[in-house]
């Protein structure tokens, strides 16, 4: 059975929402499941990078093209395929 592909831009939303504002002033990370292993991997780096910035919309682009950026790079490292980490599950 030959793999589903998403379309690229159907890849691109979910990336957005990767990280996005908790509601307090911090960033909400939401991995795929083959990443959420890494989660506090992330959420260190983002810490390190942004302590004492304020969560303004031009920190959380950067922030946002960080996280993708190191999303791209675990995939890699990890030896996951990105169009199928973004899947939805079969049957759903």
């Amino acid at each position: 059975m030959k793999a589903q592909t998403l379309p690229r831009e159907e890849i691109a939303e979910d990336f957005l929402s990767v990280i996005s504002e908790n509601g307090t002033g911090g960033y909400q990370v939401s991995l795929p499941p083959a990443l959420s292993i890494y989660t506090e991997e992330l959420e260190r780096l983002l810490v390190k990078v942004f302590a004492g910035r304020p969560l303004r919309a031009e920190n959380l682009e950067l922030a946002r093209q960080m996280s993708i950026n190191w999303c791209l790079s675990k995939c890699r490292e990890a030896g996951i395929k990105l169009e199928e980490e973004w899947l939805p599950p079969a049957g759903g």
